[in-house]
């Protein structure tokens, strides 16, 4: 994917495909991620056909990244103006969209996808913590493309749409970072060859990223958060963990909110309510459901069992 050098890339708040004025398009829910340049995670579906032809995509230094969950018959695609012929294709479909670059099609049928937009400096950052230098993404718009990997990952963030209110930062970073780390390596362009070294975490550093979190786990904790407070990059504070305590650090963080929560259900003396907040569950619902899910029996429960 070619960029025109000369050409400046507009920022925008919320992406999409269709302008604010065409009410028929159902934007089912969007969760940004609050970082700098801002993430998305979004899906995009529209049950009627003959959509017709969507306004050019706002420039923007991204790329998106779209599975498709309904087939779709051909497509006429309009890349800076210049028309392309998106093939049929079968449910679970992979779509790339340079946001460098200004997009448009006629839509004629149902549609529902799920996308991620991806930064291309995270890209660079990716190439730098390996020793090498971004180049670009190989993708073809003409091309039938699928990924069971990104389908995966993509079915993972529905619960994530559905209920965004429960979503924790560290989760939506965890599934950044996987659909980035995926993307990067399947379809990135390198100036040389990447290298396998873990860049992990210095002991120092794991031990101030445990006492961060640990100091913070009714806050709704990102995975830059803790790098920060450990003095390391976001990957590899991914890696640090996965090397060294054999978790993700989104598990490492749910496992001791669940241990906080044991703790002061087992003491009784705290409301449910209260230990919700405590334990940065969005409310006792929120609470309930994961320990329920993780423990094997609701707080109550637990708490009588326990005691007895």
């Amino acid at each position: 994917m070619k960029t025109d050098p000369n050409r400046t890339p507009e920022s925008f708040d919320v992406p999409g495909f269709v302008s604010e004025n065409r009410p028929e398009l159902q934007l089912v829910h969007s969760v940004p991620r609050r970082s700098e340049p801002p993430l998305f995670f979004a899906r995009y579906r529209h049950d009627r056909p003959n959509l017709g032809l969507l306004e050019p995509t706002p420039l923007a230094d991204q790329v998106t990244v779209a599975v498709e969950m309904r087939p779709f018959r051909p497509i006429n695609v309009f890349c800076d103006g210049h028309h392309k012929r998106k093939p049929a294709s079968e449910a679970g479909a992979l779509a790339f969209y340079d946001l460098r670059r200004s997009w448009c099609a006629d839509i004629r049928d149902p549609f529902d996808n799920l996308s991620v937009y991806i930064p291309f400096s995270s890209f660079r950052d990716f190439a730098t913590e390996r020793g090498s230098s971004f180049l670009d993404l190989r993708y073809d718009v003409e091309e039938v493309r699928y990924d069971a990997v990104m389908l995966h990952l993509m079915q993972a963030v529905v619960p994530v749409l559905e209920r965004p209110h429960e979503v924790s930062a560290i989760f939506l970073d965890s599934l950044f970072l996987a659909a980035r780390d995926h993307v990067a390596a399947t379809y990135g362009t390198f100036s040389k060859q990447t290298t396998h070294r873990e860049l992990g975490l210095t002991s120092r550093q794991l031990r101030h990223a445990l006492e961060y979190i640990e100091a913070s786990l009714g806050e709704n904790l990102s995975l830059a958060d803790i790098a920060r407070a450990c003095a390391a990059s976001v990957s590899s504070l991914a890696r640090g963990f996965r090397t060294t305590l054999g978790v993700s650090p989104h598990r490492w963080v749910l496992n001791r909110r669940i241990a906080l929560a044991q703790r002061l259900i087992y003491e009784g003396a705290t409301p449910l309510s209260e230990i919700s907040v405590c334990c940065g569950f969005a409310d006792q619902s929120h609470l309930t459901r994961v320990f329920t899910r993780h423990v094997g029996s609701s707080p109550t429960a637990w708490r009588r069992d326990a005691q007895r």
